[in-house]
Formats: structure tokens, C-alpha cells, sequence
């Protein structure tokens, strides 16, 4: 495709906000994944171009958090284990799958993931680590669903696996944050893996993308492990998901008009070829 300045300057930006969004908070890809398509990208090579910077960001975010001492290894790896599984079977699902409308399917997600978070936030802006830290059967088998949900579409998998981390493992929500980066960053390479095999990802805007991510993620890494941490999680988490659920159900008139039909493409045509 052609590539002019403007179109450069706003696939840059755009991975500039998905490393920052996915490293403070998560839900990068809601700003991300319409811009690949509005540019042009068939939904299905723009489902798997978004896996660049979510992989570039994800890379730059558990690097800065690594190197002051953030992430508790253990646990980040056992977590990582069953969604880096489930991101494989996602995105290999995600290539072979018919054409569906799939529109009421990730406003679901969507409307679920706020309603867990506003009714859990107490839980989550107290959750402070005092609690037994429990990784067993159930939120293992949580993380793989997720994970399924990960390689097929990764909007919203890292709110999930924030509320499973928190709500289901009793992790204190900054700590949560950082196996959630390193766990994202497994399941972003397997998936990318899966992708980069099928020759699905458009290289050059991924390169792109992957560069403003590189920035953000670093950037974002700072601000998860600062004393406001926990309140910008939720904060961010809140904003973001309110503003995905406007898009995907209320008819903005005012934008583009390549933007609404990019929105419709990755909603209901996914993975038409």
C-alpha cells in the first residue's frame, strides 16, 4: 500500500497509545486496530499486524518493569503458561474460521469486562496483597479462556487477565499489572508466531506501528510502578472500555467516513478472505 507522511505520522501515533494504554493499563488495541483498518488493512491482515506493537509494547513495558524489580517471576510464568496456549489455539482458530458477525459477540465482552470492573472496583483499588495469593485449577483455567480470546481478537484480554489476576489470584492490582505485561508479551509472541506463518501481517505497518509502541510502553512502564499506579490502572481501564463501548454501539456521524465502515469490517467481516 501507499504510504504518505500523514498516514506514517498516525500509524506511529497509534502505536504509540496502544504500548502506553497496554503497559498502564490494557485495551490498546482499541485504538490500534482501527486505525490498521481505516488505513486500508484487509480485517484479517489487520488482526494480525495489531500483534506487532502489542508484542513491541508488551517487550518495552516488562523490560522497564523487570529492571525495577516489578515483576515476581514465578507466578508471572506460571500465569503466562496456560494463556500463552490458549493465544496459540486463538489465533490459529482466528485463520481458519469463516466469516461471522461478530459485533454482538465483542460488545458482550466489552459491556462484561465494564460491569466487572464497576462492580468490582472497591476490590480492586483495595486489593493491596493482603489477601492468600492462590494460582490453582481455576484461574489457570480462566487464563487459558482468556488466552483463546487473546489470539482470536485481543481486545480486552488484558482487562481479563487483570480481573482474573486480582479478583480470582488475590494479587495487589500494580503486581497483577506486571505479570500481566509479561504474560501478554508470551502470548503476543505465539500468536505473532502463528501469524508470521500464515504470512497474515503486513510488515512495514507493523514495523511502523511497532515503533511508536516501542515509546509507549516504555513511557507506560513508568507510570505503572509510580505511587498513583494502582488509581491510573482503573482509571485508564474505566475510560478506555467506556469509550470502546461507544464506538462499537453508538453511530458517531462526525467521524470519517472510512472510519465507521473500518469499525463495521473488524466487527463483523474479521476473517472474511
Amino acid at each position: 500500500m501507499a504510504f504518505n507522511a500523514e498516514i506514517v505520522v498516525v500509524v506511529i501515533a497509534a502505536g504509540l497509545f496502544c504500548g502506553f494504554l497496554n503497559a498502564v493499563a490494557s485495551s490498546g488495541s482499541a485504538v490500534s486496530l482501527p486505525v490498521l483498518l481505516t488505513i486500508g488493512l484487509h480485517a484479517t491482515v489487520a488482526n494480525a499486524t495489531n500483534r506487532i506493537p502489542v508484542l513491541v509494547g508488551s517487550l518495552a513495558a516488562t523490560v522497564g518493569l523487570a529492571r525495577s524489580g516489578a515483576i515476581p517471576w514465578r507466578p508471572a510464568l506460571i500465569a503466562a503458561a496456560p494463556l500463552t496456549l490458549g493465544s496459540v489455539l486463538g489465533a490459529l482458530a482466528s485463520e481458519y474460521l469463516p466469516g461471522h458477525d461478530l459485533r454482538k459477540v465483542i460488545v458482550g465482552a466489552v459491556i462484561a469486562a465494564l460491569i466487572l470492573i464497576l462492580t468490582k472496583l472497591k476490590n480492586l483499588l483495595n486489593a493491596g496483597g493482603t489477601r492468600e495469593v492462590r494460582l490453582d485449577y481455576k484461574p489457570i483455567f480462566l487464563l487459558f479462556v482468556v488466552g483463546i480470546w487473546a489470539g482470536l481478537i485481543v481486545l480486552d484480554s488484558g482487562t481479563y487477565i487483570l480481573l482474573v489476576l486480582v479478583l480470582s489470584c488475590g494479587f495487589d492490582l500494580v503486581e497483577a499489572n506486571a505479570i500481566r505485561n509479561f504474560a501478554t508479551l508470551m502470548a503476543a509472541l505465539a500468536a505473532t508466531l502463528v501469524f508470521a506463518g500464515h504470512q497474515s501481517i503486513d510488515w512495514t505497518v507493523g514495523g511502523l506501528m511497532a515503533f511508536g509502541s516501542l515509546v509507549g510502553g516504555a513511557l507506560g512502564a513508568r507510570l505503572a510502578i509510580s505511587r498513583q499506579a494502582r488509581r491510573w490502572i482503573v482509571i485508564l481501564l474505566v475510560v478506555v472500555i467506556v469509550c470502546e463501548l461507544l464506538h462499537l454501539i453508538v453511530p458517531i456521524r462526525w467521524l470519517d467516513k472510512r472510519v465507521v465502515p473500518a469499525i463495521d469490517a473488524y466487527c463483523g467481516q474479521c476473517w472474511t478472505r
